[in-house]
């Protein structure tokens, strides 16, 4: 698989199942150590825990982040608009973030952002990770790459094309999104 893109968010995986999780207590020790209290670090994990079993393939590999096969999804912390990885990131952000060479979305109101790395096609209606209702996104990607979305038919006719990176459109609506395909040469 090509990498599309820049970097991959680092971290170690515990949990390794592709199914549910169950709460960690190395993840919750490591929200607590990031500043969190006890309360919103097992708020934070259930809401990744509420993720977990739908993704094929999927583990934690931070206190609130997910691996998939591709990309990571981040989990904001609770009461903070805009979603950080607790191991890298020491303070809330003012805006959505997204590294260089990275597609990046967002939903729920930018409190849960997809990073994706490769250079794929990527189910995102029924398959891992599902993006819906409101949100926005970044083309970060390199040497001007854009993304292609696809509608509920498939990957043959594109419904949208972003322009070339670095674009961003901040109240993007995912309802009629069913696929991305990254890395897609510059017109």
């Amino acid at each position: 698989m090509d990498m599309c893109c820049g970097r991959r968010a680092g971290g170690n995986a515990v949990l390794g199942t592709g199914g549910t999780a169950h709460a960690n207590s190395s993840w919750t020790a490591q929200a607590r150590q990031a500043g969190l209290t006890a309360s919103e670090a097992t708020a934070l994990q259930k809401r990744v825990d509420s993720y977990l079993p739908a993704m094929r393939d999927s583990y934690q590999s931070g206190p609130n982040t997910i691996a998939f096969p591709g990309g990571q999804i981040t989990v904001a912390v609770p009461g903070e608009r805009h979603a950080r990885d607790l191991r890298t990131t020491p303070g809330p952000l003012a805006a959505m973030n997204c590294n260089y060479g990275n597609f990046c979305a967002t939903m729920d109101g930018n409190a849960t952002q997809w990073d994706f790395y490769y250079c794929q096609y990527y189910d995102v209606a029924s398959g891992s990770p599902t993006l819906a209702g409101p949100g926005a996104w970044i083309n970060n990607q390199t040497q001007s790459r854009r993304v292609r979305m696809y509608g509920s038919g498939g990957s043959t006719n594109p419904i949208y094309t972003t322009p070339n990176a670095f674009y961003q459109d901040p109240s993007a609506n995912w309802d009629p999104v069913y696929g991305l395909r990254t890395c897609v040469a510059a017109a």
